[in-house]
């Protein structure tokens, strides 16, 4: 059952995400197309959806996550993204790792190095790479990629080649 205080606090939290919407878009010098609106706003839904689910590290948490013990633990994360055995996508004004890209035992998988080739072949950027993993499709029966990344990760990488190499 809803409260008044539920719906107090709803409507607060409307009113805050109005204001906000509108601050950024009076700060944009151009006209803002209301389908970029559109895309930029599911966009970051998606991004927060991933992180309540799998976490979004910074990278000093990838690094920790990963072992390192240096006094700069975001060195470690940033060689293997450099290296292409990680994926990170900005948010704000930093990169953020997904969790789902880390094992039990908090090295990256191996398949994500398969899947940064697979989407630079195909001219796919990293953003659209991890928005890829993380939406269904009909290729896993409506499941995810991302849910299929440590069980079968050759399926999801040849399931990325064919999907990716696909032109409209």
């Amino acid at each position: 059952m809803t409260t008044v205080e539920d719906l107090t606090v709803a409507t607060q939290r409307v009113r805050e995400s109005a204001h906000a919407v509108g601050v950024a878009l009076s700060s944009v010098s151009v006209y803002a197309e209301p389908a970029i609106t559109r895309a930029v706003q599911a966009e970051q839904n998606l991004y927060n959806g991933i992180e309540a689910e799998f976490g979004m590290l910074t990278s000093s948490e990838a690094g920790r996550l990963m072992g390192s013990r240096s006094s700069a633990p975001r060195n470690h994360a940033a060689v293997a993204h450099r290296n292409k055995a990680l994926v990170a996508i900005r948010r704000g004004s930093h990169l953020v790792y997904p969790g789902f890209q880390f094992g039990p035992d908090g090295q990256p998988l191996a398949v994500i190095g398969r899947l940064r080739e697979v989407a630079a072949a195909s001219d796919w950027s990293e953003a659209g790479l991890v928005q890829w993993l993380c939406a269904p499709t009909t290729y896993f029966d409506g499941d995810r990629p991302v849910d299929h990344l440590i069980a079968d990760p050759e399926r999801v990488a040849a399931v990325a080649a064919e999907g990716f190499a696909i032109s409209w």
